[in-house]
C-alpha cells in the first residue's frame, strides 16, 4: 500500500510565476459494445452534490471531469516522486449491465501518473478530489484484470470492461508555470519603459552638435 501526504502547492517564489489550471480537452469512445449501443465521451462539470460511483450513472458513456489543481506530493505515489506538483482529473465508465468501452481522453498537460487502485484513490479523495463531488462506493473502485490503459504524452487510452459499480481512475497531469495577469501587465509596462528610454537616448544622440 502506498502512503501519501499532500498539500496545496506553495505560491511561487517569483512574482511572475503562477500555476496554469490543467483541464480535460476532449475524448472519444471508439469501440466495444458500449460504443455499439450509443455510448459517447462526456466531459462533466459537476455541480455541488454530484454523486459518482455506486451505479449513479448507469450509462454507456465514458466520463471525465477535472479535480484539484496545483497540488504538491509530499511523498512518492503512483511512480511520482515527492515534491511533484500535479493537476488531478477523474475518468470513469459506469455502464450498468456488463459492457466494454474502448476510447481515449486528452488533457492539456502531459500525464505524469495514474492512480487505479482503491486504496490510493480513497487516500487522495480529500486532497485531490473535486469539492463538488461525493465519491461513493469507494471500496469498489479501481480496475480489474480485464481492464487496461496506456498513456502517450497528454492522452490516456482505455480499454475497460465494467458492470456494477463501474471502473474509476484518477489521472495526474503536469502543471506549467505561467505569468499571472498582473505580472503580464508589469512586464508589458517594463517593456514600454525600456522602449521609451531607448527612444529618448536615440533622440539625444541625434541632437548632439559639434563645434
Amino acid at each position: 500500500m502506498h502512503k501519501l501526504l499532500l498539500t496545496a502547492a506553495a505560491v511561487g517564489a517569483l512574482s511572475t510565476a503562477g500555476s496554469a489550471n490543467a483541464a480535460v480537452v476532449m475524448g472519444e469512445l471508439t469501440g466495444g459494445n458500449a460504443f455499439a449501443n450509443g455510448g459517447v465521451f462526456q466531459q462533466l462539470t459537476p455541480a455541488p452534490g454530484f454523486n459518482v460511483g455506486n451505479n449513479n450513472q448507469q450509462s454507456n458513456n465514458l466520463f471525465a471531469f477535472d479535480e484539484q489543481q496545483g497540488v504538491t506530493l509530499l511523498s512518492a505515489i503512483g511512480g511520482l516522486a515527492a515534491g511533484t506538483v500535479v493537476n488531478s482529473h477523474y475518468v470513469f465508465f459506469d455502464p450498468g449491465p456488463s459492457r466494454r468501452g474502448v476510447g481515449y481522453v486528452d488533457f492539456d498537460g502531459d500525464i505524469l501518473g495514474v492512480l487505479d487502485g482503491k486504496a490510493d484513490m480513497e487516500m487522495t479523495d480529500a486532497l485531490l478530489g473535486n469539492g463538488n463531488v461525493n465519491y461513493v462506493s469507494v471500496n469498489l473502485r479501481g480496475l480489474e484484470s480485464q481492464d487496461s490503459f496506456n498513456t502517450v504524452g497528454n492522452r490516456i487510452n482505455i480499454d475497460f470492461t465494467a458492470s456494477n459499480p463501474g471502473d474509476y481512475i484518477r489521472v495526474l497531469t503536469a502543471v506549467s508555470a505561467v505569468p499571472e495577469p498582473a505580472s503580464w501587465a508589469m512586464m508589458i509596462g517594463g517593456f514600454g519603459l525600456v522602449g521609451g528610454a531607448m527612444r529618448r537616448r536615440r533622440k539625444m544622440t541625434t541632437n548632439v552638435s559639434y563645434a
